[in-house]
């Protein structure tokens, strides 16, 4: 451990409310950055995005994932979110009933289906995508697409590889 962040731990009194907090250690670890900042976009993906567009973060994914690709299986969207297939029933039944997805059966195998955005989806995905685009670039102050890319690559190694 580094002497001086020992040292400074030893001599906070860890008093009472009124002291400041240091939380220095804390800021210095790159996992609690990531999970600040996750609660700082999930707070405010949901006033700049999710009230206006009436849009959870998981329905936005959905959607983004379904303007991705042609179809998806109910799994395959599951499994692309981590999310267990149960769980994402009534996010599915919530987009299709909202006219933004479609359940088609597939015409190869009759007992499966697939899921696709509708038009109205991918009109909504769109103008969701720039409305997060943009928010991104001003609030946490990146300069231009291509530093936005290059953090968002940086982002994606950290789990990729999971």
């Amino acid at each position: 451990m580094n002497r001086n962040l020992a040292s400074k731990r030893r001599s906070s009194t860890g008093g009472g409310r009124d002291e400041a907090l240091d939380d220095s250690g804390l800021r210095e670890l790159v996992g609690y950055q990531l999970k600040r900042a996750d609660l700082a976009m999930q707070k405010l993906f949901a006033q700049e995005i999710g009230e206006p567009f009436q849009l959870r973060q998981i329905e936005f994914s959905v959607l983004v994932l379904l303007a991705c690709n042609e179809r998806l299986t109910h799994k395959r969207v599951s499994a692309a979110l981590g999310v267990a297939p149960s769980n994402m029933v009534s996010v599915m039944s919530a987009l299709e009933a909202r006219g933004l997805v479609i359940r088609r059966r597939n015409p190869t195998d009759g007992r499966s289906s697939f899921w696709q955005i509708t038009e109205a989806g991918a009109t909504l995905e769109h103008r969701a995508v720039l409305a997060v685009r943009a928010m991104e670039m001003t609030r946490f102050g990146i300069k231009d697409e291509q530093a936005r890319r290059d953090l968002a690559g940086s982002l994606d190694s950290l789990w990729a590889s999971e």
